[in-house]
């Protein structure tokens, strides 16, 4: 390329072409610029190094702990992805301040810019340098198990160093930035589509390989006392599991909450002890409630959750599907527990958007295997989990669940019925 540069003289000795010098470095300059913009990542990892301190005395918004020339250098530094109980504030309910220092790239000038938030136990506001960018939790909907975003191009100063600070509230048990990714982004495809199956395909058990292995249509006009029972009658939230509260009609299983007298009563069955299994293909059919404070569940539990912190040996609520209407009319929760007692785990609810799904039929599935569990709604995949795998038998629930206070029922219009088609479990020849 150098001898293209060149141009000889009388003498025959070379001379430079300074035009197409300048030509070259010009090119070089842009070929730099450009390879630069292609280094420039579309997304910032935001989960490490936050400065943190409670607030229960709730002055950090007169005092303006958001701003800029505020000194956190006394705060504790703490990561994302753990409620903060876990880190050293287990008696903290209430307020407390994350802050956080970012360098966003000069390459996002005049980009849109987002900054997202998997689960913020319960509600919080948004500050990017020392502005109020965004508030969530408001009426009582916490954003605990919801991811949220918010927009903030016009806040921040690609090139420079910019402040992020959030204001936690801790309604009670669990606060925090407790769920991963915690990020900053200009990919628009981490901030869309949120809740919607992660492909196209529509799964079958048998598509996956699995065989009929146990089931129940109802298509008797009892229960099958062989496979269930009315599970923990007595008092169960406001109410109170009854067998009354279980009916068999038309080849389908009705769990009802309805008023009686000043009570209220509600169904729920189990296989405990009937049928204990591990691994397979979990599905159930089924037309879910119309109110939002009761709510139906189909879920799978362990004899001895309470007996150690182990999910692998002592086992892990794994709920298939809850449809708590006050999440939304169109979502689905599907969550795991373990751990009962004081250091009870969780990863908190995972929501699916299907729409329409609060009418009409619909199916709700669950693949367990020794690596892995996940959730499928009407066929499409939404969330596979490779956390608190259990690897002991456990038994099958289908329940009408009513909440811990009245102010919860107070929308609930009743009876309400949950309606069961059927329960099919497959399992995979060996």
């Amino acid at each position: 390329m150098l001898s293209h540069m060149l141009i000889l003289n009388e003498k025959n000795h070379p001379i430079y072409n300074p035009a197409r010098l300048l030509c070259i470095v010009f090119m070089g300059i842009l070929l730099f610029i450009a390879c630069a913009q292609n280094d420039t990542p579309e997304t910032l990892d935001l989960a490490k190094n936050w400065r943190f301190a409670p607030d229960q005395n709730n002055v950090g918004k007169s005092e303006q702990w958001f701003s800029e020339p505020f000194d956190d250098s006394q705060w504790a530094l703490i990561d994302a992805g753990t409620r903060w109980e876990e880190l050293g504030y287990r008696d903290l309910d209430g307020y407390a301040w994350y802050r956080k220092r970012i360098e966003i790239p000069q390459a996002w000038q005049d980009r849109q810019i987002w900054v997202k938030f998997e689960g913020v136990n319960d509600a919080y506001e948004l500050y990017v340098n020392g502005e109020k960018a965004s508030v969530f939790g408001q009426a009582n909907i916490g954003v605990a198990s919801r991811p949220t975003f918010t927009e903030i191009s016009d806040y921040v100063d690609p090139g420079g160093n910019n402040l992020i600070a959030l204001r936690v509230n801790d309604w009670g048990n669990s606060g925090g930035l407790w769920r991963l990714p915690v990020i900053v982004t200009t990919d628009s495809n981490k901030v869309k589509n949120l809740f919607q199956p992660m492909s196209d395909t529509v799964y079958t058990a048998e598509r996956l390989g699995y065989d009929l292995f146990w089931h129940d249509e109802f298509e008797h006009d009892t229960l099958d006392s062989g496979k269930w029972a009315v599970r923990g009658i007595g008092p169960r939230g406001v109410g109170y599991i009854s067998p009354r509260a279980v009916k068999l009609d038309d080849g389908f299983l009705k769990l009802i909450a309805f008023e009686r007298g000043d009570s209220i009563l509600t169904g729920a069955i189990g296989t405990q002890d009937r049928f204990m299994t591990r691994y397979g293909y979990f599905e159930c059919r089924a037309r879910l409630q119309k109110s939002s404070g009761n709510w139906s569940a189909f879920w799978i539990q362990s004899k001895g959750i309470a007996k150690g912190e182990d999910p692998a040996r002592y086992g892990t609520e794994i709920d298939i599907m809850e449809y708590f209407k006050k999440a939304g009319d169109d979502m689905v929760s599907h969550n795991l527990h373990w751990a009962y007692g004081p250091n009870q785990k969780t990863i908190g609810s995972l929501l699916s958007q299907v729409k329409g799904v609060g009418e009409g039929f619909h199916t709700f599935a669950l693949e367990w295997t020794p690596e892995k569990y996940a959730f499928f709604v009407d066929g499409y995949k939404y969330y596979e989990v490779t956390t608190a795998i259990s690897h002991i038998e456990e038994y099958l629930i289908l329940s009408m669940e009513l909440p811990s206070s009245m102010d919860a029922m107070e929308n609930s219009t009743l009876p309400d019925t949950f309606v069961v088609d059927y329960v099919r479990v497959y399992k995979k020849n060996r």
